[in-house]
């Protein structure tokens, strides 16, 4: 079960952030895209063992900027921020990130992201001993422990550019440890879900 404080409120300061732009006329020319989106919280996946274990959906807010020159040699991703709100108080989540765009034809593009975020999603480990196998056995099979209180963030969308201002995305993102940021632990999150973005 998620707690609230302090993360949620930082969640929440985002969340506000994103929304208010959505719908603000862009005053300075570095920003790129603003997105909402509506995400299925931890989905069934060929490799996830973990669906069931929290419930949703989520609302989403981001925004992207223009890609600085320096990011050029590695095909100029759009650096961004993401708010991720549960909507039953499960695992929310706040972050940074990258996120390229490939143009497939007129209208299609393929958009692959890659970030780091902080969750609030507690506890992060099994807290029952090995020796208290019936509870520990309860707590694996129902919580979800993600490990590490920081998590990296893959994605991939499919976007469809209906005009200069609007673009809309179907999305699958993971969230994981990868033994690299955390312990043993690494159960992650998978999400899909609808965005909707303005373009600026």
């Amino acid at each position: 079960m998620a707690y609230l404080d302090p993360t949620h409120r930082i969640l929440a300061t985002g969340f506000a952030f994103g929304i208010t732009s959505l719908f603000a006329l862009p005053s300075q020319a570095q920003i790129s895209e603003v997105r909402g989106a509506i995400m299925a919280h931890n989905i069934e996946t060929n490799v996830s063992k973990n669906a069931g274990k929290e419930d949703g959906p989520d609302v989403q807010v981001e925004v992207l900027w223009n890609s600085p020159v320096w990011l050029k040699f590695a095909f100029s991703p759009r650096p961004g921020v993401v708010a991720s709100l549960n909507t039953q108080g499960e695992t929310s989540f706040a972050g940074v990130g990258l996120d390229w765009t490939f143009p497939v034809s007129k209208n299609i593009t393929i958009d692959p992201y890659l970030g780091y975020v902080i969750h609030n999603g507690d506890p992060l480990e099994n807290p029952y001993a090995p020796a208290d196998s019936a509870r520990r056995a309860k707590f694996n099979a129902e919580e979800l422990a993600l490990g590490s209180r920081d998590l990296f963030r893959l994605g991939f969308a499919v976007g469809y550019r209906h005009s200069e201002s609007w673009t809309s995305y179907l999305v699958y993102e993971h969230l994981s440890h990868g033994h690299i940021l955390g312990g043993s632990k690494n159960q992650g999150i998978d999400n899909v879900g609808i965005r909707l973005g303005r373009n600026f």
